[in-house]
């Protein structure tokens, strides 16, 4: 069955300060072959970057459209959407224009979640941009929806994925289902989940590395692009949505290159020896996957909170929760609500600990979503 896409939009997420600016540019990694697909190429890594622009120097400008024909293709065909027309594939951002000037600014790295796109949380990373951040949202090649390339190619999902994610799908749903159902303490909700990962999806834990390596390779690009617009003083900040999010956390615990990060709804999937998280983390859950995001809240020794949206799904934290109209995919929290709170919860992570600000993690009014500060010492 096939929706019409509503050109619904979160009011005023561009507001502040700055103008949003937005750029593409494709990394080949020659040190590392395609992992998917017949495995002979260099790797390629498609990197859409949101930063901070003059005002001024956009006021003659359009808005920049958000998908090239392609990408608007597969997203159609992913989203069973009819009319991505020029009305609504635009965001407000605007293409080559000059980083802000006079201001160094921080640097996030973001990624999408297993099978989404570069674009799924334009309208979040163009709300951290226009407030003084400079973001790289990074695609995985033949695990997004589709990949656009400086040279003219593209990419889809490798359909083989969807086989190779489970040992058993139909195992995995209703173990999933009972976990999900039961009460646990963090340790106890942790170690099922690591029996669960083990049993049903082995293939997810070896691409929490690949992927991380990706955003580390991109990272070097973004560093040398922008030198000159680039606040080192607090370090990098990690976030992702789903296998993004969990590669945040795995980049915060491994990579000393990245000081804090923003786990969205991610599965925390991946091995993990026996190491003190010592980075801020905050984890953002749906209650449906509470049980498989609990890893945070163990071996740290730093500042780590926890955000729990209730009558939210899965998919509704990106984009999409703006124009599918189903809620039982979606959530029924409504998308203004989950988007005030979405971006609260970054931006004042963010500043708190990208740019120093002397603020509190204090929680936004809401009988739908809850704020807890859950640091456990190693």
């Amino acid at each position: 069955m096939a929706f019409k896409k509503k050109a619904a939009v979160p009011a005023g997420y561009t507001d502040g300060e700055y103008a949003v600016g937005t750029v593409c540019f494709t990394i080949v990694d020659k040190e590392r072959k395609k992992v998917i697909d017949e495995g002979t190429e260099d790797r390629k890594i498609a990197v859409r970057m949101y930063y901070p622009a003059d005002r001024e120097a956009v006021s003659d400008k359009l808005y920049a459209p958000m998908f090239t024909e392609a990408k608007k293709a597969a997203v159609t065909k992913a989203f069973h959407v009819t009319n991505i027309g020029d009305e609504s594939n635009f965001a407000e951002f605007y293409e080559d224009v000059p980083v802000a000037q006079g201001k160094k600014f921080p640097v996030i790295m973001f990624s999408m979640a297993y099978g989404a796109y570069v674009e799924a949380n334009t309208f979040l990373l163009c709300a951290l941009a226009s407030r003084g951040y400079i973001i790289a949202s990074v695609g995985h090649a033949h695990e997004a929806i589709e990949n656009d390339y400086d040279d003219g190619s593209t990419d889809l999902m490798d359909k083989r994925i969807t086989k190779a994610m489970y040992t058993s799908m139909t195992g995995a749903v209703l173990a999933q289902g009972r976990m999900l159902k039961k009460k646990f303490s963090y340790r106890e909700a942790l170690e099922q989940f690591d029996i669960f990962q083990k049993k049903y999806t082995p293939y997810l834990i070896g691409r929490v590395g690949e992927w991380a390596q990706d955003i580390e390779k991109a990272l070097e690009a973004v560093k040398e692009r922008y030198a000159d617009s680039i606040d080192p003083e607090w370090g990098v900040g990690a976030a992702g949505h789903s296998l993004g999010g969990c590669t945040a956390y795995y980049l915060c615990r491994y990579n000393d290159k990245f000081s804090c990060g923003i786990n969205i709804d991610g599965a925390l999937f991946g091995e993990y020896p026996e190491k003190t998280m010592e980075k801020p983390f905050c984890q953002i859950s749906c209650t449906d996957n509470i049980n498989f995001e609990t890893r945070p809240f163990l071996n740290t020794s730093a500042d780590t909170y926890q955000v729990i949206f209730e009558d939210m799904k899965h998919i509704g934290f990106t984009d999409a929760k703006f124009f599918v109209p189903f809620k039982f995919v979606t959530g029924k929290l409504p998308p203004e609500e989950l988007f005030r709170h979405l971006v609260y919860c970054h931006v004042t992570f963010f500043d708190k600990y990208l740019k120093g600000a002397d603020i509190g993690f204090d929680p936004l009014p809401s009988d739908k979503v809850t704020y807890r500060t859950v640091t456990r010492k190693a």
